[in-house]
């Protein structure tokens, strides 16, 4: 069996690169989990037009950015490149739950009402920037995993 290697975290404990990657991988899958929250909160604000709703949406999109923040922090602060691999399958699974989610928004736009279809436009032009984001990512790693670099994701 091979040995861990071990780090210093930023509060001085020591972080096997294992442990590391199990942060990400949560961090990940709560991104993914609001992400659907998200669309969930402006499925229901779209049908209801409720202030309640409207208040749901706007906390989740702003749970979502903080998510998206701790997801990039810890790539940066506890996970090298070495781990490329791994940060390839974060940022795929990402895009196919973003993309999943796309196409249904895309699909159910044409029957909406047009401050409807605004709305969800909003929501697409966000995600697909998103995609577009995690796409440049995963060219940069597969970039430096090519050229032997060691630089953070």
């Amino acid at each position: 069996m091979g040995a861990v290697r071990h780090r210093k975290s930023s509060r001085g404990r020591s972080l096997s690169a294992s442990s590391g990657m199990w942060i990400a991988k949560s961090h990940a899958l709560v991104f993914q989990s609001k992400l659907l929250l998200l669309n969930a909160a402006n499925h229901s604000y779209r049908r209801t037009r409720n202030r309640k709703d409207l208040k749901r949406v706007e906390h989740f999109r702003s749970e979502l950015n903080r998510t998206e923040t701790a997801l990039r922090r810890t790539g940066l602060d506890e996970l090298a490149l070495e781990n490329g691999d791994f940060w390839l399958q974060i940022y795929a699974d990402l895009i196919d739950c973003a993309t999943a989610s796309l196409d249904r928004m895309r699909s159910g736009m044409s029957s909406r009402e047009a401050a409807d279809r605004f709305e969800t436009a909003t929501d697409v032009q966000m995600l697909e920037e998103l995609l577009a984001q995690w796409t440049s990512r995963m060219q940069l790693i597969r970039q430096s995993t090519a050229d032997g670099g060691h630089d953070k994701v």
